[in-house]
């Protein structure tokens, strides 16, 4: 379970969030709405680890981890830019997370391969990530975020950058991908039919603070 407590964070002397509560339980996945610049993707980067609050504090499983670094807290952050590594094939971005955790090479491309092929991506192991298309290379990045089996899943406009049939489809497969996972997910979005297509619950973010929609 992640829960957020009393999380506030300015921006330019004015409060961008403010006494911020929330709590996911495992296996679900909720929504964050709200307009440009009202602090949605800042509150993802708060429970990621990436950005501190002034006050409040994160909680996963019972345990305050709000100053544990990003590599510590075992969540996994999708960005709309995909952020794959472009000096590295398609094999080598999937398996890097798990080298990074100390897995040896051998092993981690040997599951890296095994989780292409579960993505239908397994022929396009040796190519480069930007020869691929976008939702080619969304896949890979959902593969390379599952594949280290994180505890939380955090999206930030993962499919803003897609075609609205490539949207509709990769929502289909990233539910159908949370839910065998069984982990807990948190999608930013501007798009309420999104919100409503993949998550349980959803909240707007106005003022500073969180409005639950449903």
């Amino acid at each position: 379970m992640l829960e957020l407590r009393h999380l506030s964070k300015q921006w330019d002397h004015r409060p961008l969030l403010s006494d911020v509560n929330l709590r996911i339980d495992a296996g679900e996945t909720v929504a964050l709405l709200g307009a440009s610049g009202s602090g949605k993707s800042t509150l993802l980067k708060m429970v990621a680890g990436l950005e501190m609050p002034e006050s409040g504090s994160v909680w996963f499983d019972g345990k305050d981890i709000t100053a544990l670094p990003p590599e510590q807290r075992g969540f996994a952050l999708m960005f709309q830019d995909f952020a794959l590594f472009p000096h590295l094939d398609v094999l080598h971005n999937v398996a890097f997370g798990l080298v990074e955790q100390g897995m040896r090479k051998p092993v981690a491309r040997a599951q890296a391969l095994e989780m292409l092929e579960r993505f239908g991506l397994g022929g396009h192991a040796k190519a480069r990530v930007w020869t691929l298309s976008g939702g080619e290379q969304q896949r890979v990045a959902l593969a390379r975020a599952l594949i280290t089996q994180p505890r939380a899943l955090l999206l930030d406009e993962p499919f803003s950058a897609l075609d609205a049939q490539l949207r509709e489809q990769l929502r289909v497969e990233f539910c159908d991908r949370i839910r065998e996972a069984g982990m807990t997910a948190i999608l930013v979005t501007h798009d309420e039919t999104e919100a409503r297509a993949m998550a349980q619950r959803a909240w707007a973010l106005e003022a500073g603070q969180l409005k639950q929609l449903w």
